[in-house]
């Protein structure tokens, strides 16, 4: 409630429960938070998404780092994996087309300066004919700020948030739907209110 008292009304809230909700409990956190109507989930690897699920967990859940073990569980449990490298996004998207399934639900991650996982800006052009050749839904197009908790990075931060907004223009440029779009973390909620976007990712301030 703190945090959502800093968001405007509109905006949605990822909270992340990865790591059992940073030694918290994962299950127990996500009981609470879906009591509570949050609109989303976070979690690094699809067996903890598993586990929510068996938790009778039913809020959409994104994973972060999904891999090619756990595709099956993906669709069994519906869970929504993050997209974030050509490599990766292919051998995905060529499983689906494998098992006939269209439209699901995915996460495009694009990296405008951590440079950890994300499509880089000259990537984007085969991350778009990857889209093509496979239909997917895509719920959310994401990035991560590098120092939203230090004023000193502001500017970064801003730089960070332009490029996100040229990138993601061109993802959903062709899409005839909605995406959710975020990007701001927990200090940036509480620090730089401009960059809420569509929704806001709670993780380590939760």
């Amino acid at each position: 409630k703190q945090y959502q008292q800093r968001m405007k009304p509109e905006t949605r809230l990822m909270a992340m429960v990865k790591a059992f909700a940073y030694g918290s409990g994962s299950y127990q956190v996500a009981r609470i938070l879906q009591f509570h109507k949050i609109d989303y989930l976070g979690v690094a690897y699809a067996d903890e998404g598993i586990e929510l699920r068996k938790a009778g967990i039913h809020l959409p859940v994104m994973i972060m780092n999904p891999d090619d073990s756990s595709f099956s569980a993906l669709v069994e449990y519906n869970l929504e994996p993050d997209l974030y490298a050509p490599a990766q996004a292919r051998a995905f998207l060529e499983f689906l087309k494998k098992e006939g399934i269209r439209q699901f639900p995915v996460h495009i991650e694009i990296d405008t300066g951590m440079h950890r996982l994300g499509f880089a800006e000259s990537e984007i052009p085969e991350l778009l004919e990857l889209i093509r050749e496979q239909p997917i839904k895509i719920q959310s197009v994401f990035s991560h700020l590098v120092a939203s908790d230090d004023p000193a990075y502001d500017a970064f931060s801003l730089e960070q948030n332009a490029l996100f907004q040229k990138l993601s223009d061109r993802i959903i440029a062709g899409l005839d739907y909605p995406v959710i779009r975020h990007i701001a973390n927990s200090s940036a909620i509480a620090r730089l209110p401009s960059l809420q976007w569509d929704m806001a990712r709670l993780g380590i301030g939760l």
